[in-house]
């Protein structure tokens, strides 16, 4: 494994741009902005320009662009390092001397200039911005909003937008481009799977507990199939299940949609000689009920091949075709295993295809039916065995332009396997500066390693995906178990009902867990590993290095746009409703203001409350919840959308839930929706900003005042700012001192310069710099 120092890191990139520059990410100049765990999920992390000559690499960790030289292709060697927004998660080649890189903290697209190596133009795109191709003629460039629910459209010349385009899923992410440039495919993230819930009031009684000393079990939701429930009236809803968009690509319209492709959706490719669609995916048995029923069997790991010549008739592969059951043969299936299939690529001539395994560490090989025929291990001192600390997670692929080699854009590592095709083999690494601190490389891999699992087919990411949820709900109920208490005077039954996954991000500062508080702290999940995943419990070392991981992840900068049906007035209003109001929620006879139970920053409370489950239920946090909502474009997307259980379509209509809430009119429910869609996260709004000015928009005033706006934010002690790039033939970083207010030189360390005088130098020098909005140090 290739392990070198920072000297000999900026040595290789043959720059003083790297030394001074790239302080951007703790080289040796210092770290300028803290680190902070986003996770944000990876789509294509790897590009190799059309003439062959370079491997371009997404270093997500350290913010930047990696540059390569393919002159050896074993042997990759780092030509730049090029600062870019936070979290980039797509590269996508323009033309042999320019890129445009995918940020999704930063909500926007950096186009970067090959040849000098800066970011010669920042583009804003809508929220959670996750992939990027460019197709049609005009050339256009194709950006998803995982947020927004849609396709951006560029000019891949003027950089100008064009339109949107509307995606009736939640979470269009991963885009692939046709041959033929002429159809973009849009696959949605969380694409669930037509399940749905019928409320507990609404739904027949739970079964009998097996326990014979437990009471009957209280009245609880039931997941059901929603075109079966919507038939017999026990859902008034009818969900647009659609997994698989088609836009053409010169009409900017959709064209046509595929339902029922899987759960959670990862990667797509077009196979190169008949044009099918394959789409890595896994599917999720959420309606089987309990969780021993579901222990350590509850994902399918699979590849669906879409043809367009009969679109209605998908062909799914099994990646895991028979699963060893019996504990001598797991460490057989542990050798074979492939979980969370995150890419796709077809050797030219179609007849075989790699695909990912995060879960596994390892690379499938299928042939033309897509059948795994072969393995290659990133490690293959654990092929039977596991590691979590030193995880690879490979996400991304890409072949050298001799398709000699595989290359493998390592996640959960920061590195790049070389493998070498001939052998399948990997012969090189190549370890990618990362600033990521060692308890989160290390505690990571716990979340994602399939192999803790009973056949190394699922993990805690399998429904947490990416330190996420999966947009599903749950019935882990345990009809053997016991009676148990959370503080709360009734005893809370084992039989639990149906529960929506809840999100890992901010989970920092609370001490109690799940929906109904029946987990004291995050090591008590450690029995997860057993009784769901079918593994063994961690030993302390390993689940304290776990929890320690937990605990980092992060939502996204507080929201700071208005979504498109409120205003300022409105959410204003939201908002006095929530601290002022002292008859909003209730129980039993007393009535409360919405702060009195959600106390926290984050939101959150206490337990012991009656739900709008008809149990127990913790106060939850209150961050993240546009995310959740199971509409789009006036839609239904997905079955579960707001409540313990997902029971209700939108949280105007949770908030009117008579068994939890107070009366409030319509029209309130929807300004305190407002707010609490504006909640704000523990990362100020200000964190992913960025501008790039060069001399010909620099003396135009919405630069200006975006530039100003972030001046006075880094002066609030909202964020650190940076500009870098190029004045002149120089290469040059600026960093802002507020208690000076001027921007200090760091090439230097002495020059100092305020706004107007690095204005007046771009123009005069024909110079480009690109401004950032980077987290504090003191948010580690």
């Amino acid at each position: 494994m290739l392990d070198m120092s920072r000297t000999q890191i900026a040595i290789l990139a043959g720059g003083v741009f790297l030394s001074i520059c790239l302080g951007l990410s703790n080289l040796a100049t210092g770290q300028i902005g803290g680190f902070i765990n986003f996770e944000s999920p990876l789509a294509r992390g790897l590009a190799v320009t059309q003439d062959g000559q370079r491997l371009l690499a997404i270093n997500k960790p350290a913010r930047r662009l990696s540059v390569y030289s393919l002159t050896e292709p074993d042997q990759p060697k780092l030509e730049n390092e090029i600062p870019v927004g936070i979290d980039p998660v797509s590269v996508a080649i323009h033309h042999n001397s320019e890129a445009w890189v995918v940020n999704q903290v930063s909500n926007s697209i950096s186009v970067v200039d090959l040849e000098r190596g800066i970011v010669v133009e920042t583009i804003s795109v809508g929220e959670r911005p996750g992939d990027i191709v460019f197709a049609g003629e005009p050339l256009r460039a194709f950006a998803t909003s995982m947020n927004r629910q849609r396709v951006e459209v560029l000019d891949a010349t003027t950089r100008s937008h064009i339109q949107t385009i509307p995606i009736v899923g939640a979470d269009p992410r991963t885009l692939t481009a046709s041959r033929d440039g002429k159809t973009v495919w849009v696959a949605i993230y969380r694409s669930g799977n037509g399940t749905t819930i019928v409320p507990f009031d609404k739904a027949p009684p739970p079964p009998t507990p097996n326990n014979p000393d437990l009471p009957p079990a209280p009245q609880q939701g039931v997941i059901v199939d929603s075109r079966a429930a919507f038939q017999r009236g026990e859902i008034d809803f009818e969900l647009a299940d659609k997994d698989l968009f088609a836009i053409d690509a010169n009409n900017l319209k959709v064209i046509q949609a595929f339902p029922s492709i899987g759960t959670s959706i990862f990667n797509l490719a077009e196979h190169p000689t008949n044009g099918d669609i394959w789409v890595t995916n896994m599917e999720s048995h959420n309606q089987v009920r309990f969780e021993p029923e579901l222990k350590g069997r509850f994902m399918e790991n699979r590849v669906t091949r879409i043809s367009l010549k009969n679109p209605d008739d998908a062909h799914t592969i099994q990646l895991n075709p028979t699963e060893n059951t019996k504990a001598r043969e797991r460490k057989q299936a542990l050798a074979e295993a492939i979980a969370q299939p995150t890419d796709i690529i077809f050797t030219p001539d179609g007849n075989a295809s790699f695909v990912t395994s995060l879960g596994t560490d390892r690379i499938a090989k299928l042939n033309h039916d897509g059948k795994v025929i072969s393995r290659i291990d990133l490690l293959p001192e654990y092929i039977d065995t596991t590691e979590p600390r030193v995880k690879r997670g490979p996400r991304s692929l890409v072949l050298s332009p001799q398709k000699s080699h595989l290359f493998v854009l390592n996640g959960l590592s920061n590195s790049i396997s070389v493998i070498d095709l001939s052998t399948e083999t990997v012969v090189n690494e190549i370890e990618m500066h990362d600033p990521t601190p060692d308890f989160i490389r290390e505690g990571r891999g716990y979340l994602f390693d399939a192999k803790l699992s009973a056949h190394g087919t699922v993990s805690c990411a399998s429904c947490h995906i990416d330190g996420d949820r999966d947009g599903l709900a749950w019935d882990l109920g345990d009809p053997n178990g016991q009676l148990f208490r959370n503080g709360s005077s009734t005893p809370l039954h084992p039989m639990k009902g149906p529960l929506v996954t809840q999100t890992l991000k901010g989970l920092a500062g609370e001490r109690i867990f799940h929906w109904r508080a029946d987990r004291p702290g995050l090591a008590s999940f450690n029995d997860t590993f057993e009784t769901l995943l079918g593994g063994e419990v961690l030993d302390d070392d390993d689940l304290a290095t776990f929890v320690d991981y937990m605990k980092s992840i992060h939502f996204g900068p507080s929201p700071s746009h208005l979504p498109e049906k409120f205003t300022a007035d409105v959410v204003h209003l939201g908002e006095e409703i929530f601290t002022t109001r002292d008859s909003v929620g209730r129980d039993g006879n007393n009535e409360f203001r919405c702060i009195d139970c959600h106390t926290k920053p984050s939101g959150s409370g206490g337990s012991g409350f009656t739900g709008t489950i008809g149990q127990s239920t913790k106060v939850a946090q209150l961050r993240g919840l546009a995310e959740r909502s199971p509409t789009a474009w006036g839609e239904r997307v997905n079955g579960f959308g707001y409540g313990p259980d997902g029971s209700h379509g939108s949280l105007v209509e949770f908030l009117g839930n008579d068994h939890r809430f107070a009366s409030i009119s319509v029209h309130d429910r929807k300004a305190l929706e407002s707010y609490l869609f504006l909640f704000p996260n523990e990362i100020p709004f200000a964190v992913g900003r960025s501008c790039t000015i060069d001399s010909q928009n620099c003396d135009q005033e919405t630069r200006r005042r975006q530039l100003e706006e972030m001046i006075a934010q880094a002066e609030a002690g909202r964020c650190e700012l940076v500009a870098c790039g190029m004045l002149g033939e120089q290469k040059v970083m600026f960093e802002y001192q507020p208690a000076v207010h001027r921007f200090v030189d760091r090439a230097i360390d002495a020059e100092y310069a305020g706004l107007q005088s690095i204005l007046s130098r771009v123009s005069n020098d024909r110079g480009i710099l690109s401004f950032y909005c980077l987290p504090l140090a003191k948010n580690d």
